[in-house]
C-alpha cells in the first residue's frame, strides 16, 4: 500500500508539472521565440574606416558574436560584407535599440590619471577643446555627462587588462560594475594606484574613460598608503548607471573591446528566410513520423503502447515549456532546426520506455510476475539509461561551455531533454507501469494486457516467439571476418568520397562565405516566390529575404548565393531579379559577404569534442571496461566517416544544420553501444556463464538487446525518415534535408556498428585474454570431436595458453570467480571477486520447465 501511495504521488507530481507550465504559458500567453529563418529580425551594417586592417575587422566580428550571445540572443548571423562593412542579423527581438547601443559600442575602456578639472563656465574651459580621439598613449581633455572638462594624462591601465566585468546595485540605490583584471593588469593597477596614493587633491583621482567619455573619476581611498596601490585585481566603475546599461558595459568589458572603430550605416527589418510553406511542410512530416512512432509501440506493446503515448505527451508538454521560458529568460530562439531537434527528442524518449520494456520482458520469460518483473526490470533499466545518458550529458556539458554560436544552443537542447527524460522515466514512467500492473484489465486482458504483449508468442520456433522473447541465433562474433570486410569497404568509399578531387564536401555560404544580390522589390514579392524562380536558375537552396529600411520603409529582395558561381550563373541571377522585381541592372547591387561560421567557431567545437572524446573514454573505463570503451569509439568514427561519406556522394551542402546533426549522432552511437556492453558485462557475471567462452557471450548479449536496438533504432528512425523523405522531398521543405539526411544515416549507422563493429572488435580484443583463451581452445576441440567449428575466428591461441586449457580442471559452479556486475545503485564489484557458493545461491533463480519442476518435487 505504501508502494502504491509513493507512484501515485509521483505520478499526480509530474502531470501538475506539465498542466502547471500549459496553464502559465496560456494564462501569460506566452510564446516561444523564434529565430531568424522562422520570424525575421533585425539587419545592421556596421561600417568601418576605409583603411581598417581586415585581420582587425576579423577580431571585431568574433567579438561581436561573443557580445550578442551573451546578451542572450542566440541564433544571430554576423559575417563581414565588402571590404569594410560588417553585416549581422538578429532574431527578433523586443528591445532592437538595446541591442543596436550593444553592438555599436567601441568598449574602449581606460584608466588616466586626473591632471585637472574644468566645470563649465571655469577658467579656460572654452580654450580647453575636447578631443576627437582617445588615444591611450597621449595626454588629451575629455568631458564627462555634465559637461565638465577634465585634463587627462595617458592612460595607465586599458581594457586589454580587463578578465571579467559584472554588474550589482550599489548603497545609493544605483548600479555598478565590479571590474576583475587578468593577472598583468592587476600588477599594473596595483603600480597605478600605487603612484596615485602620494598625490593630494584632485591629481589623486583616477578617470574611468570608456569609449571617449569619462565615466566617473573617484580617488584612490585616503587609507592606502603611497606605493601600496591597491590588491587583489579588482576596482570598481561608478556612474549614473541603470540596471539594463550597468549590465551591458559588464557585458562588452568581459567579451573585449572592439579594436575598429564601427558606424551604423544601415538598419532594416528582415523577413523569414523560411517561408510558411516549408514550416507547415516540416511540421506535418514531424507529426506524421510521430504518429508512426505511437503506432509501432501500441502494436508491440499493448497498453505499455498506451502508456508510452501517456508519458510521450507528458515529456512533451514539458519540454515545449521548458522551450517558452528558456527563451524568455536567457532569450534562447527556437528555428527550424531546433524543430526538428525536438521532434527527434521526443524520438530518444521513447528509446527510454523501450529500455524499460524489454528489461521488464526479460523478468517476465524467467517466470516472475508481473509487479516484480516490474520493479526488477526498472532496477536492470535505470541502471543502463543512465550510463547511456551519462555519455550524452558529458557532450552537451562539454560542448555548452567550449563552444559557440548554434553549437552552444544545440548543446543546451540536448542537455535539457536528456537531464528531463531521465527525470520523466524515473518519476513517471516506472511509477505508472507499476500502478496499472494492479488493475485486472491493463495487466491480465487478453487483448490490451501487458502480461501478454510481455510474453509474447508461446509456440515454439514462431517468428513471434523470438521476436518477443529475443530467441535469435546470429552469429556476431563468428562472422567477424564479414562484418569487418564490408564495414571496411563502405569507410574506404567514405573516405575516397571526401577527397576534394573525387567528390569532396560541399560548403554552404556558412562556411566559405558568398555573394548578396539586392534589389528594390514590391511589396507583393513573397520569399518563396523568389526561391523557386532562383532554383529554376540553377541555384541550390538560395537563401532569400525580404529587407525593410527601417527610416525610408523602402522594401529590397536580398539572395545569398556562393561565391563561386560561374559568370553565365550570375547573370541567370541578376536577369531573375530583374523579371521579378521590375529593376534595371543599376538598381542592383552586390557585395560580398564573410563566412558566418568562423574559424573561432569550428575551433572551440573541434575543442570541446576533442575533450567529449577523452572525457567519454575515462567514463566509460570506469563505468564498462577500457577494451568497451575503445571499442565504442572505434563504431563512433566509423559511423562519423560513413555519415560524412555518404554525405559527399549526395551532394548535399554542408550547413550548420548539418554540424549539429554530426554532433546529436555522437550520443545515438555511443547511446546503442553501451546498452549492449551493459549486458555483456552483466551476462559475464552470471555463474551459468563461467564456462562459456567470450565469443558466445558475447553473441547471446547481442542477440538478447537485439530486438531491444532495433525498436529504440526505429522509434528515431521514422521521424527523422518521415522529415527526409516525406518533408524535403515529397513537401518541398528543403531546408530540412542537409539535418534530416546526416541525422538518418548516422543513426542507422550507430544501430549497425554497435552490432556489426563494436562487439566483434570487443571480442576479438578480450579472446586474447588468458581467461578467455583458453576457454576458446577447450571449445574449439569439444566442437571438433563432434564435428561442429567453435565460435569465433580469432587468432589461433599461444602454446601457454594451450598448455591453460590442457590442465585446466572442470568448474565448479558454487565457487566460481567472475567478474561481479555493477550493482544497481552504480557502484561496482572489484575485478576478480570470488562468487561464494552463498552468492552464486543469491542469484535470481532461473524459470524451469513445468515438467522439471514436478519432477523436482517428489
Amino acid at each position: 500500500m505504501k508502494r502504491t501511495r509513493r507512484h501515485l504521488l509521483s505520478v499526480i507530481a509530474v502531470m501538475t508539472v506539465a498542466v502547471g507550465l500549459m496553464a502559465v504559458i496560456f494564462v501569460f500567453n506566452l510564446k516561444p521565440k523564434l529565430g531568424l529563418d522562422l520570424q525575421g529580425g533585425l539587419s545592421v551594417t556596421l561600417t568601418a574606416p576605409s583603411n581598417a586592417d581586415p585581420e582587425l575587422l576579423e577580431k571585431s566580428v568574433e567579438i561581436l558574436s561573443n557580445r550578442v550571445d551573451s546578451a542572450g540572443v542566440a541564433e544571430s548571423q554576423i559575417s563581414r560584407e565588402g571590404n569594410n562593412n560588417i553585416f549581422i542579423q538578429l532574431p527578433g527581438t523586443e528591445d532592437p535599440q538595446r541591442l543596436l547601443r550593444l553592438i555599436g559600442k567601441t568598449a574602449q575602456l581606460q584608466f588616466r590619471q586626473v591632471k585637472r578639472v574644468v566645470p563649465p563656465g571655469g577658467p579656460d574651459y572654452e580654450s580647453l577643446k575636447v578631443a576627437e580621439s582617445d588615444d591611450p598613449a597621449q595626454e588629451l581633455v575629455l568631458a564627462d555627462e555634465q559637461r565638465n572638462k577634465y585634463e587627462l594624462s595617458r592612460a595607465e591601465v586599458t581594457g586589454d587588462a580587463v578578465r571579467t566585468g559584472s554588474a550589482r546595485p550599489n548603497q545609493a540605490g544605483g548600479w555598478e560594475v565590479v571590474v576583475d583584471f587578468k593577472r598583468d593588469g592587476s600588477d599594473a593597477w596595483t603600480r597605478f594606484t600605487g603612484r596615485l596614493a602620494c598625490e593630494q587633491g584632485v591629481t589623486r583621482q583616477i578617470a574611468i574613460v570608456l569609449d571617449g567619455r569619462v565615466e566617473s573619476s573617484p580617488q584612490v581611498d585616503p587609507e592606502i598608503q603611497c606605493n601600496e596601490g591597491i590588491t587583489g585585481g579588482t576596482t570598481i566603475i561608478t556612474g549614473d548607471f541603470d540596471e539594463t546599461e550597468a549590465k551591458d558595459l559588464a557585458l562588452v568589458l568581459t567579451a573585449g573591446a572592439l579594436p575598429v572603430k564601427l558606424e551604423q550605416s544601415e538598419v532594416r527589418t528582415v523577413s523569414a528566410t523560411l517561408g510558411r510553406d516549408s514550416l507547415r511542410a516540416g511540421l506535418l512530416a514531424g507529426a506524421l513520423g510521430l504518429l508512426l512512432v505511437m503506432l509501432y509501440v501500441l502494436i508491440y506493446y499493448r497498453t505499455l503502447g498506451l502508456q508510452t503515448w501517456v508519458g510521450l505527451a507528458v515529456f512533451g508538454a514539458i519540454t515545449y515549456g521548458l522551450v517558452v521560458l528558456f527563451g524568455e529568460w536567457i532569450g534562447w530562439s527556437l528555428t527550424l532546426a531546433g524543430i526538428a531537434g525536438l521532434i527527434v527528442s521526443i524520438g530518444i524518449a521513447a528509446d527510454s520506455y523501450i529500455v524499460f520494456f524489454e528489461r521488464v520482458k526479460e523478468e517476465i520469460h524467467e517466470g516472475r510476475n508481473l509487479r516484480t518483473s516490474i520493479d526488477r526490470g526498472f532496477q536492470h533499466a535505470w541502471r543502463t539509461m543512465r550510463a547511456a545518458n551519462m555519455v550524452t550529458i558529458l557532450a552537451a556539458v562539454v560542448l555548452y561551455f567550449l563552444a559557440v554560436g548554434p553549437v552552444r544552443g544545440f548543446a543546451l537542447a540536448l542537455g535539457v531533454a536528456t537531464l528531463l527524460d531521465l527525470a520523466v522515466t524515473y518519476f513517471f514512467t516506472w511509477p505508472l507501469a507499476g500502478l496499472l500492473a494492479q488493475n485486472r484489465f491493463f495487466a491480465e486482458n487478453r487483448l490490451l494486457g501487458m502480461r501478454a504483449a510481455l510474453e509474447g508468442g508461446q509456440r515454439e520456433g514462431s517468428l513471434l516467439r523470438k521476436i518477443y522473447r529475443s530467441e535469435f541465433k546470429i552469429d556476431f562474433v563468428g562472422l567477424r571476418r564479414r562484418w569487418f570486410l564490408l564495414s571496411g569497404l563502405v569507410v574506404l568509399i567514405s573516405v575516397v568520397a571526401l577527397v576534394p578531387g573525387v567528390r569532396g564536401l560541399s560548403y554552404a555560404i556558412d562556411f566559405r562565405g558568398g555573394t548578396i544580390y539586392r534589389a528594390p522589390a514590391p511589396e507583393s514579392l513573397s520569399v518563396r516566390t523568389v526561391q523557386d524562380e532562383m532554383e529554376k536558375a540553377g541555384l541550390e537552396n538560395p537563401l532569400v529575404q525580404i529587407l525593410t529600411d527601417r527610416s525610408t520603409g523602402e522594401t529590397q529582395v536580398q539572395v545569398e548565393t556562393p561565391s563561386s558561381l560561374s559568370p553565365e550563373a550570375r547573370d541567370d541571377v541578376t536577369q531573375t531579379l530583374q523579371r521579378l522585381t521590375g529593376s534595371d541592372v543599376s538598381d542592383i547591387t552586390t557585395e560580398a559577404v564573410g563566412r558566418r561560421w568562423g574559424g573561432q567557431v569550428t575551433a572551440k567545437a573541434l575543442r570541446g569534442l576533442a575533450i567529449f572524446l577523452v572525457l567519454v573514454i575515462a567514463y566509460m573505463s570506469w563505468r564498462l571496461e577500457p577494451k568497451m570503451a575503445l571499442a565504442s569509439i572505434m563504431a563512433l568514427l566509423h559511423d562519423l566517416v560513413v555519415t560524412a561519406g555518404i554525405y559527399a556522394l549526395v551532394g548535399f551542402e554542408v550547413s550548420p544544420a548539418t554540424v549539429i546533426a554530426i554532433l546529436t549522432i555522437l550520443g545515438y552511437s555511443l547511446y546503442d553501444t553501451v546498452v549492449i556492453f551493459d549486458k555483456t558485462l552483466e551476462n559475464q557475471a552470471l555463474p551459468g556463464n563461467a564456462r562459456k567462452s567470450f565469443a558466445e557471450i558475447a553473441n547471446d548479449s547481442s542477440n538478447q538487446v537485439l530486438m531491444r536496438s532495433f525498436s529504440t533504432s526505429l522509434s528515431t528512425l521514422l521521424p527523422v525518415g518521415s522529415l527526409l523523405f516525406v518533408g524535403s522531398i515529397l513537401l518541398g521543405a528543403d531546408t530540412l534535408k542537409d539535418l534530416a539526411l546526416a541525422l538518418f544515416v548516422g543513426v542507422a549507422a550507430s544501430t549497425y556498428s554497435s552490432l556489426f563493429v563494436a562487439v566483434p572488435l570487443l571480442s576479438l580484443w578480450k579472446e586474447k585474454e588468458p581467461r578467455y583463451a583458453a576457454m576458446r581452445v577447450r571449445a574449439a576441440r569439444v566442437g571438433a570431436a563432434g564435428g561442429q567449428k567453435g565460435s569465433g575466428d580469432g587468432p589461433e591461441p599461444s602454446p601457454k595458453v594451450k598448455q591453460q586449457a590442457d590442465r585446466s580442471e572442470p568448474v565448479d559452479e558454487t565457487s566460481l570467480t567472475a567478474r561481479a556486475r555493477p550493482s544497481s545503485n552504480g557502484g561496482r564489484a572489484e575485478p576478480g571477486a570470488t562468487r561464494t557458493a552463498t552468492a552464486a545461491k543469491a542469484q535470481p533463480r532461473r524459470h524451469q520447465p513445468r515438467a522439471k519442476r514436478k519432477k523436482k518435487s517428489r
